[in-house]
């Protein structure tokens, strides 16, 4: 497993050796969690998302009406 070093000052060593020993795990191993859950956030959609789809029961609410392809704008051919 590969290793990282990071510097912290004595404080936010202190909050994360607090936090690590509330969470019942060594330092590295709530450090890990922590970097683990830092890198996925943003990388899928958010808790509830889909249960949204279709909630909005607002009748001013309507269903944007289909886009003509013939009236797009012609693209140079890459």
């Amino acid at each position: 497993m590969a290793q990282l070093s990071i510097y912290l000052d004595e404080k936010t060593q202190a909050k994360a050796k607090s936090a690590a020993k509330r969470a019942n795990c060594s330092l590295s191993g709530w450090a890990r969690e922590q970097l683990i859950a830092a890198a996925d956030e943003g990388q899928s959609w958010p808790e509830g998302y889909f249960e949204l789809f279709g909630s909005v029961q607002d009748a001013s609410f309507t269903e944007a009406e289909p886009i003509d392809p013939k009236r797009d704008s012609p693209r140079e051919m890459l």
